[in-house]
């Protein structure tokens, strides 16, 4: 199954074959029409038609919003978006293991370490999503090999223009998580001669530095400088304090696409690809090793762990998005292990060896599949209610311009065309004597879910929301204009 690629010494059409077929697989897997997620409402409403701009909380990076630019602010259409994110999320796939190709010099293990991760579900799932962090795994993937490049090719300045380019693009994307990129790198950079030791440290500051300007500029002109930008990111991300969360992320190998607080079960099928990479990146290592190129495994070995270190011991909840980075560069160190068991195996061994693994890589697809089609499924029925909760506004008068508040807000806001304001939570872009204003001077509708309205609202009718899949809601509406305090 696998010699082919091995054998191969054009990494450009397998490659290729990998991004097509990962392309084509999210589409069949992720409908087109599926309305746009609640980060996504922030992200594309900051430049598309559909509604205001949704609050950008302090650890959002305008990265994303780039990205969209080109589609959001002309159409208005999901379908023509998820469209145009599929081809850049494939697009990006490519680029970024062919300069690890070129970086290992192994374009058939490139190859095999793509189609791994393109496997994945959570890979599939956000191949056509306004999220960042499949272009931030692509970016910490590219950084390393471009790293890798200048450090044995100094004298070519493209490879350190490569470089700086996929660091900015992390920083662009997460500057979080491009700060863990960029340390273990410039770790790396000790490892050098004088004179390339500092031209690759240039190369990696000047480019997590020219990807986070915007991030800084926006910190200084919204947020009341860089430090209580951070300080409000830490808030957000409930505190960034020392703790194990490895459970919450395996919790999540199977879903929900966000668990907060984390109370999901392990289903331990779920987590058999961890075992099988965990097994396989040492395999890697000694194969690399033994061709003499133990360097770059080592150091995408260190990049994964750094990346990984803030969402298993510094947050209390998780995503399985998180870990995209790390999943990259790890399978980027692992195919080789897994090409080294298919080519030392002889003989009968051989066969035994071809089998176990193609069964396993089907069985690895068949619970990928599976999960994929579940979360989809729940994700079509979550944004379906707000579907219809945007249709029960609408037949009670709540219509642009308009003013949403309350429990899920923002992506409700954006599918009605309408405004979020919140004077509360993470989100909070308002007071509560502004939202009285507004629910005085227009249409406005407060969310509620599982609770009581706050006393403000209180004595407003309450409609209910029919033929929602979760109880609970309900929307309430100013009975007569609401004198503000």
């Amino acid at each position: 199954m696998l010699s082919p690629l091995l054998r191969s010494r054009s990494g450009a059409r397998p490659l290729i074959a990998v991004c097509l077929a990962f392309a084509a697989a999210s589409l069949v897997a992720v409908p087109t029409t599926l309305d746009l997620g609640w980060d996504e409402a922030v992200y594309v409403s900051q430049h598309g038609r559909h509604a205001p701009a949704a609050f950008m909380s302090a650890p959002r990076a305008r990265g994303v919003t780039l990205l969209v630019w080109p589609v959001a602010s002309w159409l208005d259409s999901t379908v023509a978006l998820r469209l145009f994110l599929t081809a850049t999320a494939a697009t990006s796939l490519g680029l970024a293991f062919w300069v690890w190709s070129r970086a290992t010099r192994r374009p058939g293990t490139a190859a095999i370490a793509a189609g791994l991760y393109a496997s994945l579900w959570t890979v599939l799932f956000y191949a056509n999503a306004a999220m960042p962090n499949h272009y931030t795994a692509m970016a910490a993937l590219a950084a390393v090999g471009g790293f890798l490049l200048a450090a044995a090719e100094p004298a070519r300045r493209g490879v350190y223009l490569g470089l700086v380019a996929a660091l900015a693009v992390a920083a662009l994307m997460r500057p979080a998580d491009a700060f863990w990129l960029g340390l273990p790198l410039l770790g790396a950079t000790a490892a050098v001669p004088a004179l390339r030791r500092w031209r690759l440290a240039t190369a990696v500051v000047g480019g997590l530095a020219l990807g986070g300007v915007p991030w800084v500029v926006e910190a200084e002109l919204r947020y009341g400088g860089l430090l209580e930008r951070i300080r409000q990111a830490g808030h957000v991300q409930g505190g960034t304090t020392l703790r194990f969360s490895l459970g919450h992320a395996i919790s999540t190998l199977d879903g929900p696409i966000l668990c907060r607080p984390c109370d999901s079960p392990v289903r331990w099928p779920a987590v058999l690809w961890w075992l099988a990479l965990a097994a396989l990146v040492p395999l890697g290592i000694l194969a690399a090793r033994r061709a003499g190129a133990a360097r770059p495994a080592w150091l995408a070995v260190a990049v994964a762990a750094s990346m990984a270190f803030p969402y298993l011991f510094l947050i209390g909840y998780s995503a399985p998005r998180f870990l995209l980075p790390t999943y990259a560069l790890a399978l980027a160190c692992a195919a080789p292990g897994l090409a080294a068991l298919l080519s030392t195996a002889a003989g009968r061994w051989r066969r035994v060896v071809g089998a176990a693994v193609a069964v396993g890589f089907a069985g690895h697809l068949a619970i990928q599949a599976g999960i994929l089609h579940h979360v989809v499924a729940e994700q079509v029925r979550g944004r379906g209610d707000w579907t219809r909760l945007v249709e029960t506004l609408r037949s009670h008068g709540v219509r642009p311009p308009c003013v949403i508040s309350g429990h899920e807000a923002i992506p409700v806001a954006y599918h009605a065309g309408c405004r979020a304001l919140e004077d509360r939570g993470f989100n909070r872009n308002a007071t509560t004597a502004q939202l009285r204003q507004a629910a005085a001077t227009g249409p406005f509708a407060l969310l509620v879910k599982d609770s009581a309205p706050p006393e403000w609202a209180a004595g407003w009718q309450r409609v209910p929301v029919p033929d929602l899949t979760t109880s609970g809601w309900a929307v309430y509406l100013p009975r007569s204009p609401v004198t503000p305090d």
